[in-house]
């Protein structure tokens, strides 16, 4: 197989979309508010079994997403090689602070510890319909820092 060049976009399969989402912790979940507008919110996270599960305080996390059509979203970027890559979930979101069956029972010993402060009691679960991801590649950019 041929090394991808600069400019090219690769698709990735829902096997190596699914290696990343269990290799990292931090992601961001999309909700709309009840005017319409897209609200997008950094969540620490864990992925199994098909399920992106977090944990929140009451708030707007709690009170669009579950019921609602969301997406969540992770992604990564190596300037020093110049690849980056990004993995999109699309699903339904549930409340799964009271668990009504096996599944949800698991899902709530899963290791998902908030980088917040505060108390994130509720757990809000993501039933993946749909796994994408993507990776391009560009020249490697060495490091330049930026005023401030």
């Amino acid at each position: 197989m041929d090394e991808p060049r600069s400019g090219q976009l690769e698709i990735l399969d829902e096997t190596e979309c699914v290696k990343l989402l269990r290799s990292h912790d931090l992601g961001r979940i999309a909700v709309v508010d009840q005017n319409v507008r897209p609200l997008i919110f950094p969540v620490n996270y864990f992925f199994d079994e098909m399920v992106v599960a977090f944990r929140t305080a009451p708030g707007a996390k709690l009170r669009l997403a579950p019921g609602a059509h969301v997406s969540f979203e992770i992604d990564g970027w190596n300037a020093n090689k110049g690849i980056g890559w990004s993995v999109l979930v699309k699903g339904i979101a549930h409340d799964i602070t009271h668990p009504r069956g096996a599944p949800s029972g698991r899902i709530r010993f899963w290791p998902v510890r908030p980088a917040a402060p505060g108390s994130r009691e509720h757990w809000v679960g993501i039933q993946a319909n749909e796994i994408t991801g993507r990776r391009f590649h560009s020249e490697p950019q060495r490091f330049v820092a930026r005023e401030s």
